[in-house]
């Protein structure tokens, strides 16, 4: 939630929509119904639609953008910004800057775009005409916390439960006597004869459980192999097989079957070694490439983070490359893109990728043709790749010394 200081027509325009909030000097009904849409897609995207008629024709502006933890924020020509955290308060103005400032914040309290020196109406979105907009981090925390209801709470089911009784043949018969006791007493019965006939009345009482029980000794019960069976037949194998492989001269007789082939039986094959210590056996890591980038204009940027480079390059452009760095560079036409294209390093290979340009970007590999990158489609170059803005703006891929 932003708050804003009424101020009469003329003024700043503050346009407030998805947690972003515009201070811009503009007018034009049409053109803030632009500018509203362009504040509901993103942080990027309101950027471009400010400086979509060119950065001469782009007006003053303060642009915050409290979406996500880090806070986003760009200030152009006359507008101004507050920034309140732990360590105080400071201005942040874009004095002696053509294009704007734009910078990243953590950890703060308060953001006043404009003049904010006055308790404002609050605006959650919308395009009112103001002084100034403010924005409070504790004010936000309360509004989330106000607008999210906890899920009401369902109270368990802990009615009676009334038993129902089983049927009666359904009901388990349990003996008088327990089940320690049944066994004891068929071990102790004596034994029976296999030839004598079933007779209900030499039963134990217990032989329907067990069965009839037979005694014997450890001796008798022991299981031997049977005697008479013959042991396995020897295989003579030919002697082709048998000479191939000479036994050792460490082995011990009857160490294995006489089939199997041991590893001291083999030839040791040449040019190898067990040491694992020879500097041959150890494995030897590479020391991973270093690039840079060396501008038209004679400056070299070292690609140890990824670059955006353009006329008035966002770092936010490309949201997958994080910790980009935005790289100004202008040609005599100022043909480039706001943001043109974005080199990175991944693993030991350079990446260019067009950021959807107005005129395009073409490479020039060494000894190859020229040719021109698809736009949004990320292109593996080598070293001494020439990367073409147009109008005589270059990057020339090189190693990082």
């Amino acid at each position: 939630m932003f708050e804003v200081q009424q101020a009469a027509a003329g003024e700043w325009a503050v346009v407030a929509a998805g947690g972003r909030a515009l201070l811009v000097a503009e007018s034009s009904g049409a053109r803030l119904r632009e500018l509203i849409d362009a504040v509901r897609a993103g942080f990027a995207e309101t950027l471009d639609a400010l400086v979509a008629g060119g950065l001469s024709r782009t007006p003053a502006f303060a642009l915050l953008d409290t979406s996500t933890p880090t806070v986003l924020l760009a200030v152009r020509g006359t507008a101004s910004a507050t920034v309140s955290d732990g360590d105080g308060r400071r201005e942040v103005r874009a004095t002696g800057v053509s294009s704007w400032v734009e910078t990243q914040l953590i950890g703060l309290t308060a953001v006043a775009l404009g003049d904010s020196a006055d308790a404002g109406l609050p605006l959650a979105e919308g395009v009112v005409m103001a002084r100034g907009v403010t924005w409070t981090a504790s004010e936000a925390a309360d509004d989330i916390h106000a607008t999210v209801a906890a899920p009401p709470k369902r109270e368990r089911d802990t009615g009676p439960v009334e038993a129902v009784a089983a049927e009666p043949d359904l009901q388990t018969r349990v003996p008088e006597a327990t089940l320690a006791e049944a066994t004891l007493a068929a071990v102790e019965a004596p034994p029976v004869a296999e030839s004598a006939p079933e007779s209900s009345d030499a039963s134990t009482g217990y032989d329907h459980l067990f069965g009839a029980t037979m005694v014997r000794s450890v001796e008798d019960a022991a299981v031997r192999p049977d005697e008479e069976e013959a042991a396995p037949g020897r295989i003579d194998l030919p002697g082709f097989i048998t000479d191939s492989f000479p036994p050792a001269a460490n082995r011990l007789e009857g160490d294995h079957d006489g089939l199997t082939v041991m590893s001291g039986d083999l030839p040791r094959r040449s040019g190898t070694s067990g040491d694992a210590s020879t500097p041959e056996a150890a494995d030897a890591v590479p020391e991973r490439q270093a690039f840079a980038v060396l501008l038209s204009d004679g400056r070299r940027e070292p690609l140890s983070t990824p670059v955006v480079v353009g006329r008035a390059p966002s770092a936010t452009a490309v949201p997958s490359l994080r910790g980009a760095r935005p790289v100004t560079l202008t040609s005599a036409e100022d043909d480039i893109s706001r943001s043109h294209v974005a080199v990175a390093v991944e693993g030991d290979s350079v990446v260019v990728t067009d950021l959807h340009s107005r005129n395009g970007t073409m490479i020039v590999l060494p000894g190859n043709a020229p040719q021109k990158l698809r736009s949004g489609e990320p292109t593996t170059v080598v070293l001494g790749t020439v990367i073409d803005l147009g109008s005589g703006a270059t990057l020339t891929v090189e190693a990082a010394g």
